[in-house]
């Protein structure tokens, strides 16, 4: 059994089969939500380390008909996170 608090956050990313017919469109999105979040994961890490025993799992799923480049991915992600923050020091259940 894995060790409590290891991971606080598990993430899971979801690219539309309906609006990406091409496997590898939906891969290179896929790969492009992940490496945003790989990037910006320390500072969120820190905040559900400072909640004690909390642990989430966060499932993002990319919703525009368009391959967006990866500095605008990035952008959408840290905006959600960001409220997904403020909704955790809030007290509030997500």
């Amino acid at each position: 059994m894995e060790e409590k608090g290891l991971h606080p956050v598990v993430m899971a990313v979801s690219v539309p089969k309906r609006l990406f017919r091409r496997a590898v469109d939906r891969n290179l999105l896929k790969r492009r939500i992940r490496e945003a979040y790989r990037l910006n994961k320390p500072a969120f890490y820190a905040l559900m380390a400072r909640d004690g025993n909390r642990s989430l799992l966060l499932v993002v799923q990319y919703q525009h008909r368009e391959i967006k480049a990866f500095h605008i991915i990035q952008e959408g992600l840290l905006g959600s996170l960001s409220k997904l923050e403020d909704h955790l020091k809030e007290g509030d259940s997500v």
